[in-house]
Parts: structure tokens; C-alpha cells; sequence
């Protein structure tokens, strides 16, 4: 018995763990929402608590405001606004796609086997993933697949149904009758020489001058589409755009800076005082009394924790106009460096606090729309003292390469050599970085022979 309670008491740990309330939890959850999906959370929040409501201010007046539209207008007015107001919806790719396919092919086996494949092109246009791996997802074989591909190959836009882009290209030179040029060779047999400029290897493969294979590279093979799923060029079929709505406005007015919470489609909430009312009844069970008090608690919870988002949004943004003033009141002004642990320390909150605001959520101020996160950046210090931020830098290595000669353009040791003679230490590796980040290619890729 003594050795049972021995091995007992070695086992026992004392564990100290840190368990946030529920309340404290959708704090966190609040913050770092964007206000679209903070608009869903709310109203999920609406339907589940009977306590909660909308404000009177904020209940929708469909009647109101067709009149206030419609007030003082002509009898013509209301078609002209529904004409105006009408937008052609454009067909999506698959749906431009399967147009064709029920034109091309008669048998339904045939035009179930084109929806599948249409169905897994990227957004490219392309067929990306193994014809295997589809005919096998698809319950078919590959023979069953090939010809229905090759004539979705044949089908607009040009490049549509390519396995890789150098076959896209090379069925869009096709499509207008290339395929004896010089264009369809470079594409065909150098396509990597193409990608990596390596214009001196293509003329020795193929016995023609350095300049006939540039010119044919710029004239015919640049033209050609990269991406002919996400062209609208031809009218045929929408690009997704994906909207954007910023949290945070930033005004700049006859010399002044205003502010504003993004918070125009989120609803004003309140407690349905009928049910608060039924607390003062002492005929109330009391099952129903603590169900009442509980929802009550949530959603005072609910509404304290918006406002606690919006003034924490609301102060790193004029902390942000505070530091950044020259940027936003001068469209050539520069970014300051702005860590976010010097926010936190200014406004005497956590790190990781001021993370999450900043977290998948967009900035519309003078200098146009940004994610809010692009304005904290890493700082460079110069010879003198000065503070720079990663962003300035990355506008030199731009300006330098637009600048160079592309005969002999610069590698990334000249360049930070030349940033560094300017009085910022930036070293190769780092131009490296910044160059990848802004696609900008390698000496080789940009050299012109």
C-alpha cells in the first residue's frame, strides 16, 4: 500500500494554464474580424438571442425609401432607373465552355465527360492537374478523356483546356495558323530558354540572328495569352473580382484628418426591453428567469465587445496618422517605419492585441485602398540616423532596375552595393527578397540581347 501511494505522489503536477471566459474568447474572435464577416457574426447572434434586437434607427423602411427615390420624378423615371440600374450578367467560363460543348458534341456520354473536364479547369483555363488523377476521380479512362479534351482544346478562347502553359501557347498559335513559324519552334523546343532569356542558346539551336529571335519573342510570343480563363478581353466571360470594404476611412481635408469606423451596414443593437421587463413579474419560474439574465448577460457581453473593437481599431488608426502624416497627406510622401510592438507600447496594449485588429482588414485613405497590415513595416537605419521603412528601399530597387541598362543589367551585389553608398545597409540577399517580392526576374532575365 505505502509503495502504491508512493508511485501516486510522484506522478502528481501542478499545471498552471491560462483559460480565457467565453466572453474574453469573442473579444479576441471581434477584433480580428473584417467588418463583412462581422456583419454575419451579428446577425447569427440576432437569430440565436432573443434578448437582442435592432435598433429602431436601424430597421429597415422599404416603403421610405422607394418614396424618397421616386420623389419628383418623371412618369418615365421609374423604367429609365430599372434600365439603368439593369446589368447584363456575363456568362462565366465554364458556362462560356459548355455552350460549345453542347454544340460540338451530340452524344450525352460525350457531353457529361466535357462537363467534368471543363469542370476542373483552374482559373487559368488550364488543366492543371494530371489527366490521370481526373479520369480516375471521374470513374474513366484516360483513352475516354483524350479526344474530348483535344476538341475542348479547339474551343474559344484560344489556350482554354492546355495542360501547362507552353501548350496553351503553342494551341493558341495554332488556332491562327503558326505552326510552320518561328514563333511555334521557340515555344515548342526552347521554352525554358524563352522563360529565362537565354536568347544567345535559342539562335545557336536554331541558326537564326540573336535579333530575329528577339523581335519574334516581342512581336508574336508576348502577345500571346498567359492566362486565357481569366481574359476579358473577348467579352465572353467575367474575371471573379473580389471586393473589397475597408474597416477604417481616413479623411484628409483642407489641412485636417477625420476618422471613421467602417460601420454604415452593421446594425445598431439593443436588449428587447420586453423581455427585461418580464424580470420585475414575480410570478416568473425561475428556469425561465435564469434563461432570461443569461441571454441578457451575453448580450450586453456582445455589445461591449463591439464597441471595445471599434475604439481599439479607432486608436491604432490615429496612432497611424499620427506617425504617417507626411504619407497620407502627400502622395509623394514616404512611409515611416512602424512596428506594431511600437503601437502596442504606445497605446498600452499587448502585441498580439494590436495583431489581430490589424489582422484581413483594409484602410481607404488619401493615397487609395490598402490592407491596414501594409503600413507597419520593417525599419532601416541610415548613415545618418534616419529611420526608413522596408517599403522606401523596395521603391529604390524599382527605380534601379527600370533605370539600368538592359544589356547589362545590375546584379543583386551592385544594387545593394549602390544602396548601401546611399547610406542604408541592405545586403544581396535581401535584394534577392525584395526583387522576388516585387516579380522582378534575375540578371538574366531582364538582360536584352
Amino acid at each position: 500500500m505505502g509503495h502504491m501511494e508512493q508511485v501516486a505522489s510522484q506522478n502528481v503536477k501542478q499545471i498552471q494554464r491560462l483559460i480565457l471566459s467565453p466572453q474574453m474568447q469573442q473579444a479576441l474572435h471581434l477584433l480580428q474580424l473584417p467588418v463583412l464577416e462581422l456583419g454575419t457574426m451579428i446577425e447569427e447572434e440576432l437569430s440565436q438571442n432573443p434578448l437582442l434586437e435592432r435598433s429602431e434607427e436601424d430597421e429597415p423602411q422599404p416603403e421610405i425609401r422607394e418614396t424618397r427615390s421616386r420623389s419628383g420624378g418623371e412618369p418615365g423615371d421609374d423604367l429609365r432607373a430599372f434600365i439603368e440600374n439593369t446589368v447584363a450578367c456575363e456568362e462565366s467560363l465554364y458556362d462560356h465552355l459548355m455552350t460549345q460543348a453542347r454544340e460540338t458534341f451530340k452524344e450525352s456520354d460525350e457531353r457529361i465527360r466535357a462537363g467534368w473536364l471543363i469542370g476542373n479547369f483552374d482559373a487559368d483555363g488550364l488543366l492543371s492537374s494530371p489527366l490521370e488523377e481526373i479520369a480516375a476521380l471521374g470513374g474513366y479512362t484516360v483513352e475516354e478523356l483524350e479526344p474530348i479534351l483535344e476538341e475542348i482544346q479547339t474551343f474559344d478562347p484560344a489556350g482554354v483546356g492546355a495542360r501547362n502553359c507552353q501548350e496553351s501557347l503553342l494551341i493558341q498559335l495554332h488556332s491562327v495558323g503558326k505552326n510552320d513559324t518561328l514563333a511555334f519552334r521557340i515555344v515548342e523546343r526552347h521554352f525554358e530558354d524563352v522563360l529565362h532569356n537565354r536568347i544567345p542558346a535559342i539562335a545557336k539551336s536554331l541558326c537564326r540572328p540573336a535579333k530575329e529571335i528577339r523581335a519574334t519573342i516581342t512581336k508574336e510570343i508576348a502577345r500571346l495569352d498567359l492566362h486565357p480563363g481569366t481574359n476579358q478581353s473577348a467579352g465572353h466571360y467575367r474575371q471573379v473580382i473580389q471586393n473589397i470594404t475597408p474597416d477604417l476611412i481616413i479623411m484628409y481635408v483642407e489641412g485636417r484628418f477625420s476618422i471613421e469606423i467602417n460601420d454604415e451596414n452593421l446594425p445598431s443593437l439593443r436588449l428587447n426591453h420586453v423581455y427585461t421587463d418580464m424580470l420585475s413579474d414575480p410570478s416568473l419560474p425561475g428556469e425561465t428567469k435564469s434563461y432570461i439574465q443569461e441571454k441578457i448577460s451575453s448580450g450586453k457581453w456582445l455589445m461591449r465587445n463591439l464597441h471595445e473593437r471599434n475604439h481599439t481599431l479607432y486608436r491604432i488608426a490615429e496612432e497611424l496618422v499620427r506617425t504617417q502624416t507626411a504619407y497620407l497627406a502627400d502622395p509623394k510622401g514616404e512611409l515611416i517605419p512602424m512596428t506594431m510592438k511600437d503601437v502596442s507600447e504606445k497605446l498600452d496594449l499587448h502585441e498580439s492585441t494590436i495583431a489581430r485588429a490589424v489582422a484581413h482588414k483594409y484602410v481607404c485613405c488619401p493615397r487609395g485602398v490598402f490592407p491596414l497590415r501594409s503600413f507597419f513595416t520593417h525599419a532601416y537605419t541610415t548613415k545618418e540616423g534616419d529611420n526608413i521603412s522596408a517599403q522606401t528601399v523596395k521603391g529604390l530597387l524599382r527605380q534601379m532596375v527600370a533605370e539600368e541598362d538592359k544589356k547589362r543589367p545590375l546584379s543583386d551585389e551592385v544594387i545593394s552595393s549602390m544602396i548601401k553608398e546611399r547610406g542604408i545597409p541592405c545586403a544581396r540577399r535581401t535584394v534577392a527578397k525584395y526583387r522576388k517580392e516585387l516579380h522582378i526576374g534575375n540578371t538574366a532575365q531582364r538582360r536584352i540581347h
